[in-house]
């Protein structure tokens, strides 16, 4: 009976594997009510997080996701190759095998922590839901407009833009009531970005930034120009609201950007935005030279480590990721906040009017 126990303890831990996997299944991919989502979720359970962690991860002072994710494969490894060495000959392969089983079943919880701090957020309804957008707004001469719009205030604010160093509380009053007019009915705690060790993989893959949920922290490319900051800062802050298409996050940080009183953050706005007009556009209007400086500066940077191989093999990932988490456009949700800043109505205070609420019901 002794000599079984082994065995039936094996047995015990693939059954937890085989659970936490069906568990993440579950989690990641049940239908869930959407007043829930939005209510008990992304205002209630997550908003608490965010409240409760992000102001401890803000004290912080290097990137602490950087530790979790060392620690994690350290432990990975050490685990493995422990395991291996100790196996009988002639049981290796089976040893191997089980290391698998039960490295999946740990993959499959992260998934559940992954859901639960931050993953449901890809269940809420789209911006484009929430605010009175309308694609027949979205004209030649709409969009001749909003271009002129873009052009003028890069013209207007590239002197004092680069007078100016980011006065992240002048973004955050930009910000918050944007996200509280597009559902976030809590102040959302967010920080100052941080700089990762993957810095390098950053550069050569063409990665902005992203926000770590594991950790509650803004990671943000070291490399950026200071005109490119708050835009980008503002994209991060998006997710940290559990905004979590990259479509909404564009809009998001791109209009928090234009409503700013701030010169160097309406510069970074448009900055950020003047790729992204038709090209036709872009050929009909005329850029100070201060602001081509600006285009040459940033082409540069973005050359300076790009790794074209490593940039498709990570966009083409992060596609199939938000493909699998319900992004229909995948990447190219990128690109559709032009749309959106076109299409959608503002009012006095430069906020989106929100769409009849009989309408979003529907």
């Amino acid at each position: 009976m002794k000599r079984r126990a082994p065995r039936r303890d094996a047995r015990v831990v693939f059954v937890l594997d085989a659970l936490a996997v069906v568990l993440a299944w579950i989690a990641a991919s049940a239908p869930l009510p959407a007043a829930w989502v939005e209510r008990g979720y992304a205002n209630g359970f997550f908003a608490a997080l965010n409240r409760a962690f992000v102001p401890l991860a803000d004290r912080v002072p290097i990137a602490f996701s950087d530790v979790e994710g060392a620690a994690v494969l350290i432990a990975l490894v050490v685990w493995w190759v422990r395991a291996i060495r100790r196996a009988p000959r002639g049981r290796k392969r089976r040893t191997v095998l089980a290391l698998l089983a039960h490295t999946a079943g740990f993959a499959a919880l992260g998934i559940v922590v992954f859901e639960l701090v931050w993953g449901m957020n890809y269940r809420r309804t789209t911006v484009a839901a929430r605010v009175d957008y309308s694609a027949a707004r979205v004209t030649d001469a709409a969009v001749a407009r909003f271009s002129e719009r873009i052009v003028d205030t890069l013209n207007a604010n590239v002197a004092a833009a680069h007078e100016e160093t980011l006065d992240r509380e002048k973004l955050r009053a930009a910000f918050e009531p944007l996200v509280q007019r597009l559902g976030d009915g809590w102040d959302v705690a967010v920080a100052a970005p941080k700089t990762t060790i993957l810095q390098p993989y950053y550069d050569a893959a063409g990665i902005g930034g992203q926000y770590s949920p594991f950790a509650f922290e803004t990671l943000l490319n070291a490399s950026f120009l200071p005109v490119e900051v708050p835009r980008a800062l503002a994209h991060e802050w998006a997710h940290v609201g559990g905004f979590t298409n990259e479509g909404d996050a564009n809009f998001i940080g791109t209009l928090a950007c234009l409503r700013s009183s701030d010169a160097l953050i309406r510069y970074s706005g448009a900055y950020w935005t003047y790729g992204e007009l038709p090209e036709s556009e872009r050929r009909r209007l005329r850029l100070d030279p201060r602001v081509n400086e600006d285009f040459r500066l940033g082409r540069e940077r973005f050359l300076r480590h790009y790794k074209p191989q490593i940039f498709a093999l990570q966009w083409r990932f992060y596609d199939r990721y938000l493909r699998s988490s319900g992004v229909a456009g995948g990447v190219a949700s990128y690109g559709e906040f032009l749309k959106l800043l076109v299409g959608t109505p503002l009012d006095a205070q430069g906020l989106p009017r929100a769409r009849p609420s009989r309408e979003r019901r529907r």
